[in-house]
């Protein structure tokens, strides 16, 4: 029959058991997610550097005439804009003489 010391050990057994185990599993878990965190900083910075081959090489293809050229359309379609714009005042003070002007 077991005694209350057997108990006592047997327990005290299993709890070092345990806490062995757990310290090795927070161990590996530590070596994982440090391998997976370097991974992740080495995708990162590989991403980084495809991307800034890839504005080098878009910077490299636009030409002075291709900015001259979206410059000039930028500029048509803001005086096309003013003009819009100067045609709805034009009407609504129109409209504003108009009313006044019918009382």
């Amino acid at each position: 029959m077991p005694t209350n010391d057997n108990f006592g050990d047997n327990t005290e057994r299993l709890a070092d058991d345990l806490r062995a185990t757990a310290e090795a599993a927070a161990g590996q878990l530590a070596e994982r997610a440090s391998g997976a965190a370097a991974e992740l900083a080495d995708r990162a910075q590989n991403a980084a550097a495809d991307l800034a081959d890839m504005a080098k090489a878009f910077a490299d293809k636009i030409t002075p005439e291709d900015l001259q050229g979206t410059l000039e359309q930028v500029r048509a379609n803001l005086d096309h804009a003013a003009q819009d714009v100067l045609a709805a005042v034009n009407e609504i003070v129109t409209a504003l003489k108009n009313k006044a002007g019918g009382k």
